[in-house]
Order: structure tokens, then sequence, then C-alpha cells
């Protein structure tokens, strides 16, 4: 864990430092007034949008048939573009599914007044020529007399253009010869009749205004005069008041012939009013540079860290996968160094354990079954043979038989206690007692199986040991070390009974015996159930091997502990610990 956190912190104190000096960094290089450029463009493109939508509603008398000529210009200028009417209503929409911002929307009247950027002077779009709009047939006639004219000032040719209306305009020098343009600047007969209904309108104005009256209005094609779009003089010129009356009459002369006013939208390709990006394309490609190697630190940070944790977690999973498959020899194999090294270890010790608890289990049932089978065989065997007639009398088989079975209950009787012990069943019936008086009259008890067995048995013991506990299961864990020690000392030899209170707060009770010991080897096994040394005593019935088990199930029952020392040949020491009574 140690070496997780360190990685975690390391990779945390890297990201920490890239992002910091990527920021730096970008704060550093990027170009901030690319938004402003940006902006311009978008605000040109829009202008452009503007001025070709003014051109075609001074050709058109209504939006109708707007919609290809919205998605040629959206395809040109990358804008989104739509027209909404007066009333609300979509006439069209280049990118319906996107949103309309009010921000982006632009009221685009065609018959508006603009300033001239020369002269400052008001006047209609270019694109606006109402009644002037001639036909195809009248612009081929101009153009054929246009193109002699062309030919016949030669080097006196000044420039050419084609006003919005249709009319060529050729201009030549101020030494050039006339070479027809008289002819090719004389109005046609729907341009005169558009001039006479603009001098009347022009009157009208002029007139409520109570100022000088105009003769004419002309087209202003002077022969040596360049004007780009259709452009009118009224004769005599008689000052502002006179252009002013001119253009509110060409203004209610195109009414007619001009599409009404509609709300233009215009968004990027993403429905928002910018472009789509405001910066510069180096500060994009900074920007792009940098999130590449943030992410590559991420990948080589997240390798770093959780690499060595996922292999670890692999081996854990294999193990675990082999472990329920049945294989109890499975180990995950983790070392110290490794991540998850304690789960791994809590795992090892777990296989090994429920692998040591299986092999007992079936060690022990072997050994019950074992336990068992001798008394049947033995029983069996003698029945088979007295309904032969050659076993004994029925008194001897009736003895022997109950001698068989009273072997049986004595072993289905402790396994029984053994498993309330071990399961925490056990009913306990604690009581304030004196140890030592305990100690003291289960050696009286003993006393003369000692002396047939010629043992030697000593207690020492002080006057009084007070335990909270419950005797009859002390006597019981006594009464098996007693009948072990005296079981395995020979003739002779001699065994003692020590008790005395100890300074850790526990009353120890010893079994002290000079028998035949127990080998370094079986010294762990020998609180097993059924474990036994010396087979042959448990076959003469002396035993069931279960005393040393029940003995210990007992003690941690009753809060203390049991542990044994021996040596071969020397002897065995079996100490009790019990918690000691507390004073009041």
């Amino acid at each position: 864990m140690p070496r997780l956190l360190a990685r975690y912190l390391a990779a945390g104190v890297l990201l920490v430092f890239a992002s910091a000096g990527g920021t730096i960094w970008l704060a550093e290089t990027s170009e901030y007034r690319y938004d402003e450029q940006a902006s311009g463009a978008a605000l040109m493109r829009d202008e452009q949008v503007i001025d070709e939508l003014t051109n075609w509603a001074g050709s058109h008398t209504d939006w109708s048939a707007v919609g290809p000529t919205l998605l040629l210009l959206s395809n040109e200028t990358g804008r989104r573009i739509a027209v909404i009417d007066a009333a609300g209503t979509v006439i069209a929409d280049t990118a319906p599914e996107l949103p309309r911002p009010a921000s982006s929307t632009r009221l685009l009247d065609p018959l508006e007044p603009l300033s001239d950027p020369v002269t400052l002077e008001p006047q209609l779009h270019e694109g606006i020529t109402g009644p002037f709009l001639l036909d195809q047939t009248q612009r081929d006639q101009l153009t054929g007399q246009a193109s002699a004219v062309v030919e016949c000032l030669g080097d006196a040719l000044v420039d050419t253009t084609v006003w919005a209306s249709g009319r060529p305009v050729v201009v030549g020098g101020e030494e050039a010869q006339d070479c027809g343009r008289a002819a090719l600047n004389t109005p046609l007969p729907s341009e005169r009749i558009a001039l006479d209904e603009l001098r009347d309108r022009t009157n009208a104005c002029l007139l409520a205004a109570d100022a000088p009256l105009v003769a004419d209005v002309e087209l202003d094609l002077p022969p040596s005069d360049d004007s780009a779009h259709l452009a009118l003089r009224t004769v005599p010129a008689s000052g502002d008041t006179a252009d002013e009356c001119l253009l509110q009459a060409r203004i209610d002369q195109s009414e007619a012939t001009t599409a009404p006013a509609v709300h233009v939208v215009l968004t990027d390709e993403r429905g928002g009013p910018q472009g789509p990006l405001d910066a510069s394309p180096g500060s994009i490609a900074r920007f792009g540079v940098f999130i590449v190697v943030l992410l590559a630190l991420l990948s080589a940070a997240a390798a770093l860290i959780i690499g060595p944790t996922l292999r670890s977690a692999r081996r854990l999973e294999t193990a675990v996968d082999r472990f329920s498959a049945g294989d109890r020899d499975a180990r995950t194999g983790l070392h110290a160094r490794d991540d998850l090294a304690g789960i791994g270890a809590a795992f090892d010790r777990m296989s090994s354990e429920i692998a040591g608890h299986e092999a007992s289990r079936r060690r022990l049932l072997g050994d019950i079954a074992h336990e068992l089978r001798g008394p049947l065989t033995n029983i069996r065997g003698w029945v088979e043979a007295a309904d032969d007639g050659l076993g004994l009398d029925d008194a001897a088989l009736r003895r022997l038989v109950l001698d068989e079975a009273r072997r049986m209950e004595r072993i289905t009787g402790d396994l029984q206690l053994l498993a309330l012990a071990e399961s925490g069943d056990l009913v306990l019936e604690r009581t304030r007692c004196d140890a030592a008086a305990v100690v003291r009259e289960l050696a009286e008890a003993y006393r003369a199986r000692a002396a047939t067995a010629g043992v030697e048995l000593n207690v020492t013991t002080p006057e009084q040991l007070p335990l909270d506990t419950d005797p009859a299961r002390l006597r019981q864990i006594l009464d098996n070390l007693l009948s072990n020690a005296l079981r395995h000392t020979p003739s002779g030899g001699h065994v003692d009974v020590e008790a005395a209170a100890a300074a850790d707060g526990t009353v120890r009770i010893s079994v002290i015996d000079t028998g035949t010991g127990i080998a370094p080897a079986d010294l762990p096994r020998v609180f097993d159930r059924l474990w036994r040394g010396e087979p042959s005593r448990v076959r003469a019935g002396q035993s069931t091997g279960l005393g040393l088990s029940i003995a210990r199930s007992l003690a941690g029952a009753l809060g203390g502990t049991i542990q044994a020392w021996s040596t071969l040949g020397e002897g065995s020491r079996f100490e009790v610990a019990l918690p000691a009574l507390r004073p009041q």
C-alpha cells in the first residue's frame, strides 16, 4: 500500500505540473486578438450575404423563390441563412434544425437608403432598379450598340460597365468622338416611361414642399463620366430638396417591383452568431498539442498506477478461480513488493487454513470410521461365531458386546461434546469455586489408580484459588490430563499436579509426568481429534483419542488456553491457564 500510494502521489504531482505548465504556455502563446479578426471576417461574409439578397430583391416582387439563392450563398460563405417575413413565418432556411438567436437576426429593407461611400449622399442600393430593369431583348439591343461604340473609340476608350438594370455604359476620353454614344445613351421607350413617372412623382413631392418643379428626370450618362450603377438627375438641378424628392420618388416607384422587407438570420454552422472557432489557427494547434500531450501523460500515469495493480488483481483472480474449482493448493504467489500483497497474503492464509481444515475433516471422518469399525467388527465376529456354535457362552458374549457398545458410546459422546464446545453451543454453568479444592479432590480420586500402576502422584496447590468458572468442565479438563499422564507414565515414575496464581492474572494448573514423552514432529498434533501416539492402546479400549481435543475446546469455552511441552523419553507437561477471579 505505501508503494501504491507513492505512485498515486507521483502521478498526481506529474499531472499538476503538466497542467500548470500547459496553462502557462497556452496563456503566453495564444493570439487573443484573433477573435476580433474572426468576427470581422464573419461580418464581411454577412455583409456579402445582405448585399446579394438586396440585389435579388431588386429584381423580384416577393421572396418565395429565394431558396436556391440562399443555398448558393450558404455554400459560398459558410454561413447559415434564414429569411423570415414580418409575420414571423420562415420563408426559406438553409439549416432549419439550428436555433435562430435574436442577436443574429437583422432587418433587411431593400428600399432603405444608403450613404454613398464617397459623397455620403443617400441613395438606393445599386440592385434596386424598379421599372428600369430591361428585358433580354433590350439588353441584347444595347449590347450590340455598345460593342460598336467600343470598337469605334479604340484607344479613346476609358471604361465600360453594365448597370444592374442591364444597361451597358461606355466611357470615352474628353476629346473622343461620339462614335454612337449619344444613340446608346438615349433612353429606351420603357426607360422613358419610367423616367416620366419618376418626374411626376418628384414634382408631386416638390409641390408639397413648395419647391420649384423640375422639367424632366434623365439618366445620368455624361459622355466622359463613369457611373457604376443606375444614376438619375433632375433637369434643371434644383438643390437638396429636389434630390430628396427624387430619392423618395424612386422608393415609391420601386415598391411594386421590389421584394418587401424581411428578417434575415445569419449564424455559423452550429447555430451561433460567431464563427466556428474564435481563435487563431496557431492557438488551436497549440491547444491540440497540449491536449494530446496531456492525454499521453494521463495514459502513462494510468499505466504507472493501475498496471501493477491490475497484474496483481489478475493473479488474485486466477487463484480465486482455481480455488473455487476445487484446487485447494491454489495460491496467489504475490510478494511483499506487489500491489494487493496484503489481500493476496490473506487469501493464501485462508486457502492454507481451509486446505488444512479439509484435510483434518477427511482425517477425522477416516478416524471415526476406523474407531467405530473396530467394535462393530468385533461384535459381528463374535455373533457369527456364536451362530456357528464356535463362540463363547451367552454370558461371555453379552459381556463382550456390552463392553464394545460402551466403547462406541464413549466415542460418540466425546464427539458430541467436542462438537458443542467448538461450535460455542456448549452450556456452561459458571459459578465461584475454588480451583485448588477441585485439583485436590481429583488427585485423591486418582491415587488408587496411580498406586496400582506404581506411579507416585504429587499435588502442590495453595490453600485457595478462587475462579469464576464451570467446576464440572474444569474437572473434565483435568481428568483428561491426569488420565493421559498416568497412562503414559511407566511404573516407578511420578506425576505432579501444580496449581498457582500467575502474575498475568491467570490461574495456571500444570500436569507433569515422567512418561515416554512426545516426539517433536508429533507435538503440534497432540490436540488433534482422534490423534494417538500409540494406536495399540486405543485398540485395547484405553482411549478414544479425543481427550486432549476436548480439553482444549473446554479450556477455550471457559476463556482459557492449554499448552503442551514434551521431551521424548523424559516426560511431558500440560498447562491449563484460566482467567483468575478479580477481587471485588
